[in-house]
């Protein structure tokens, strides 16, 4: 398991409608993963190497943000399958979560414990340094053509989008689709 195979993993997930088969371990493998970036950014410090420690957390700040949206795909898709009532490739984990579903849509007691507000993990901003502010944005885009879902260099998914659309999306991005003529760059007045 490496961040390699995670970015594969994901464009995979995003290229595909069916749950990319995994293998059993792969959360294992996952978690894996992550205590050895731990443990070598850590080791790093111990030994006063501040380049290789930043080289670490950079990685396992990547693996980290590609494996939430691998999750979040897949439990789009599990969610969608439950629906319909068709278990599909899903690792152990995820087959516990199948299971539930089915039995919330199909209306039957669910035996899940009592969570107290104690004991509900608090919410890890993203970038906690910085505050949240909303500001209405200054520009939008027309698409010229159909787009598949992108993603920005945060690995947040946009779209997919069809040709006429009128969007909100990041500068960075705007700035790739202007330049390939597939979209044109419009201002909003305040």
């Amino acid at each position: 398991m490496d961040i390699v195979k995670l970015r594969e993993l994901l464009e995979a997930e995003l290229s595909s409608p069916e749950l990319t088969e995994l293998d059993g371990e792969f959360y294992d493998e996952f978690d894996s993963l992550i205590k050895a970036l731990k443990l070598g950014a850590e080791s790093s410090r111990e030994r006063g190497e501040d380049i290789e420690e930043r080289l670490y957390l950079a990685q396992l700040g990547i693996a980290e943000k590609l494996m939430r949206e691998i999750i979040k795909i897949r439990l789009h898709k599990i969610v969608d399958l439950a629906v319909e009532g068709i278990p599909g490739e899903l690792t152990a984990e995820e087959r516990k979560i199948f299971t539930v579903l089915r039995a919330f849509i199909e209306r039957e007691e669910i035996a899940v414990p009592e969570v107290t507000e104690e004991k509900l993990p608090e919410r890890v901003p993203e970038s906690p340094a910085e505050p949240l502010k909303r500001t209405a944005p200054s520009e939008a885009y027309i698409i010229k053509v159909n787009l598949p879902k992108i993603l920005d260099p945060e690995l947040r998914e946009y779209g997919p989008f069809r040709a006429g659309d009128l969007v909100i999306i990041p500068r960075s991005l705007g700035k790739v689709l202007v330049e390939r003529d597939a979209a044109e760059r419009i201002r909003i007045a305040p």
